[in-house]
């Protein structure tokens, strides 16, 4: 997130430079004896290691390592056995890496053993001392350097022995062990020894991680000795998707702090700061003079002149690695890196009275910096906690770019901070309150010919901390390598593609948004089916996909890392040539790392899929990676789906607003069959055609039933004429959905369904006839009505959920729902058989009419 124009590198190369030459002078590769001090250790060198397990075409015969804290000395201690031509290509050479700020390199031993023989190559060993700088591309200076020798006459079977010390260390720890021991190969070592000889008035804690084993102790010399000669010998681990602070290797961590109070108030006094010089002091003044009493304001001015004005560079040699430079001296170089950045803005705010304290991030280990024992090197960053109107706020002087208000600022997701001040015993954590988001719109323009182009026009809406990363890519992007980007994006999907519009961007920064629109024509959109004449768009949901962490191997025993924090929110939009018919089952996904909605929804001739994805967690743990590994293949199964259409059907078979007439003369047909029905079982009676007592009038419980018996057709006609099946393009369109299978099935079913409807509306009809001529047949009929009616609706929620994966509806008050047919015959059959007024009312059996 941090840049320089090409004159600034310059000038920070030039510094550096005349840094090197005043520092290279100093730079030697010392020689003596082996020290004194060192604990006997004896190698059996006549072991051999197996075979299968040596690559590189050698192995190490020996590995040792003893420090002397109290001397600040480390002695290593190596032999390679050379077995194949590639051992002497990858064997031959040595490198050493120390940091001459503070340390002194000394060789030993240089030895090759050759055939019972031992040749020195101590004596004139022609090193090359080299800078290091790895992390010059992020524009930090440590003045690293590798002491480099290549090894000249390495022949097949050689044995190279050699040792060396690095005596000093860092001053700014004043002599504290603080170390991670760690015990792990990628290469056979058959003798391994590694030791810490310290003095016994040292108070020391041990941790071990991923079952490393304790030291052994011993005394020797009056000396404390902690031992270990186990070593992990591993593959290389290739897996993906892993986070960050996920480790996974053998080690030990040595601390003499007893707790997070003492390191942060060794921070304490590596972060004193003096009083504003005159330069600083003029800053504050025109700040203050600008916010004019606001000390929001104020914040937010002093923040973004660290963030914005003081570039990043980071010349960390010796205890300026751990230990920021004066204010003053970062206002006036105009650069520093996070630690100079934070004590340059904590002065400033301190200067206005806001509460601001240097803090210690990890931004790797992130929350698991709280699983390690106490230690200034559990960190890699500073920041600021700064509080303001009783509000915490935590502001990276690094994060170029960011813009909004007070309210719009994230929090970063640290986890975790040890905040710098006198009254610290814990570590803080940092709590996710203000997020941002990312909301996409893909809308396509559907031709209606095959040889016409389509559009795409893209709206991008970046929220708050993506906000502030897209505008610092923007930054350092090109236009032209932005569009050029863009442009092979949709080619991928979409095949030939072109730019109809220059992209454009709009910031609103005093709301911390940033807009990015793109438009383009898709020549040849529609892709012909030789086999059908059809034409078919598939579309692709990949800004969605992309940032899924894909995985297939659910058995998996590390974590998946997920981008977190992540809120997208995006839509493909398709304005389509006619009138589409979609029906897919939405898909909600919801659990305590992620939460995935799906839905696809028509309206008219435009088709909008939604989808929506969220994370609450930087990774997926292993307990969970099973159901994930499921979610991520139901996710997969929506991120395309194919739109087919006949140009022909469009022309001559698909005439807006015609209904089809196959079904309608069929529900006519049924209509007058099922009519004829009832008039034959109008005739039917259960009594005898005799005398029978005069029926009581209807009355009572019976007045509800009847205003239900009324209503019931009313209510069937209705649910006939919404039918889809009625809609000509509708029943031509599922001739081109290839998700539903055997198309006559389904055409069938729907047929099927119509008629059962009709048959409902003519028994409807047929029971307010009975029932209001009290006939002697309807409790039996309405009985039946409400059994079939409970049948049919479980029978046609199934189908229509084998069928179109249609939602069965989960509420049991649903308007679909078995419950309603149930409750009634419930309620009304039992009333009808039990009841005085109902033995007594349906009593009338047939009678012909008298001619």
């Amino acid at each position: 997130m941090h840049v320089t124009s090409s004159r600034a590198r310059k000038l920070v190369l030039s510094l550096l430079l005349i840094l090197i030459h005043t520092i290279a002078p100093a730079q030697k590769v010392n020689t003596s004896p082996a020290p004194a001090w060192l604990v006997p250790f004896t190698p059996d060198l006549t072991q051999k290691p197996n075979a299968k397990n040596i690559s590189d075409g050698y192995y190490l015969l020996l590995l040792e390592e003893q420090r002397q804290m109290e001397l600040k000395s480390t002695y290593q201690h190596f032999i390679r056995q050379i077995v194949s031509e590639a051992g002497i290509q990858n064997g031959s050479e040595i490198s050493v890496d120390y940091d001459p700020q503070y340390e002194k390199l000394i060789f030993h031993k240089i030895v090759i053993h050759r055939d019972g023989q031992e040749i020195n190559r101590l004596p004139g060993a022609a090193f090359k001392l080299l800078q290091k700088e790895q992390d010059l591309s992020r524009f930090i200076y440590s003045g690293t350097y590798t002491a480099y020798l290549i090894l000249e006459d390495v022949r097949k079977g050689d044995q190279i022995e050699y040792a060396y010390s690095i005596n000093g260390d860092n001053p700014i720890f004043n002599g504290k062990v603080d170390s991670r021991l760690y015990f792990v190969a990628y290469e056979p070592i058959v003798n391994y020894y590694k030791n810490l000889i310290v003095s016994p008035e040292r108070q020391l804690r041990f941790k071990q991680y991923n079952n490393a084993a304790a030291p052994v102790q011993k005394s020797w010399n009056g000396l404390t000795v902690y031992e270990w000669n186990k070593v992990d010998v591993r593959e290389t681990d290739n897996t993906s998707f892993v986070p960050s602070w996920y480790n996974p290797f053998t080690y030990v961590q040595v601390s003499e702090y007893p707790s997070w109070k003492e390191v942060a108030q060794w921070g304490m006094k590596v972060n004193q700061a003096s009083p504003p010089g005159p330069l600083l002091a003029r800053k504050i003044a025109a700040f203050k003079k600008l916010a004019n009493g606001d000390q929001a304001s104020y914040l937010l001015q002093a923040l973004r002149f660290v963030q914005d004005d003081i570039r990043y560079m980071g010349i960390e040699m010796g205890e300026y690695s751990h230990r920021p430079n004066n204010p003053d001296k970062v206002l006036a170089q105009r650069f520093g890196d996070c630690k100079d950045k934070a004590l340059l803005l904590c002065t400033m705010l301190r200067a206005n009275n806001i509460m601001a304290s240097m803090a210690y991030v990890n931004t790797d280990m992130k929350g698991t910096v709280s699983d390690m024992l106490p230690s200034p090197n559990a960190f890699n960053h500073a920041i600021v906690h700064a509080v303001l109107n009783n509000k915490v706020y935590w502001l990276d002087g690094t994060m170029s770019y960011q813009r909004g208000s007070l309210a719009d600022i994230c929090e970063p997701d640290y986890r975790q901070a040890l905040v710098v001040t006198d009254t610290t015993t814990q570590l803080t954590p940092i709590t996710p309150v203000t997020r941002g988001k990312i909301i996409v719109r893909e809308t396509f323009t559907l031709p209606d010919d095959e040889n016409k182009d389509g559009k795409l026009e893209v709206v991008t809406t970046y929220h708050r901390d993506d906000a502030d990363a897209q505008r610092a890519e923007l930054a350092v992007t090109s236009m032209k390598d932005k569009e050029k980007s863009y442009l092979a994006y949709y080619k991928k999907l979409y095949g030939d593609v072109a730019i109809n519009d220059a992209i454009t961007t709009r910031d609103s920064t005093a709301i911390n948004t940033v807009y990015v629109n793109e438009s383009y024509f898709i020549h040849d959109l529609w892709k012909k089916d030789s086999s059908t004449g059809k034409l078919v768009f598939t579309t692709n949901a990949q800004p969605f996909y992309d940032i899924l962490s894909y995985i297939s191997d659910d058995k998996r025993k590390i974590p998946v890392s997920i981008r977190y924090p992540y809120d997208q929110d995006y839509q493909i939009i398709l304005h389509t040539p006619v009138k589409w018919s979609l029906n897919q089952t939405p898909l909600h996904l919801q659990n305590e790392y992620y939460s995935f909605d799906y839905t696809a929804e028509t309206k008219g001739q435009q088709v909008v899929l939604s989808y929506h994805f969220k994370t609450f967690s930087d990774h997926i743990p292993v307990k969970f990676i099973p159901q994930y590994v499921r979610d991520l293949k139901k996710m997969n199964e929506i991120t395309s789906m194919d739109l087919s259409w006949n140009p022909a059907f469009a022309v001559t078979r698909h005439p807006e607003g015609k209904g089809n007439w196959l079904a309608i003369i069929l529900a006519l047909l049924f209509a007058a069959g099922f009519a004829c029905l009832g008039f034959v079982f109008y005739k039917y009676s259960v009594t005898p055609n005799e005398e029978v007592p005069e029926p009581l009038p209807i009355g009572g419980g019976l007045v509800l039933l009847a205003i239900g018996l009324l209503f019931t057709p009313m209510g069937e006609i209705a649910g006939i004429c919404k039918m889809a099946v009625f809609d000509y393009t509708y029943w031509i369109s599922i001739s081109d959905r290839q998700d539903l299978g055997n198309i006559t099935l389904v055409q069938l079913f729907l047929i099927m369904e119509m008629m059962v409807n009709v048959f409902f509306l003519a028994y409807s009809i047929l029971l307010a006839v009975l029932f209001f001529h009290r006939r002697d047949t309807f409790p039996f009929a309405l009985a039946t009505f409400y059994f079939m009616a409970t049948v049919f609706i479980y029978a046609d929620n199934s189908l229509n959920y084998y069928y179109f994966k249609a939602e069965k509806p989960h509420d049991i008050f649903s308007v679909n729902s078995v419950l309603w047919p149930l409750l009634r015959m419930a309620i009304w059959v039992p009333y009808l058989l039990i009841s005085q007024r109902g033995k007594s009312t349906f009593t009338v059996p047939y009678r012909p009419p008298q001619g």
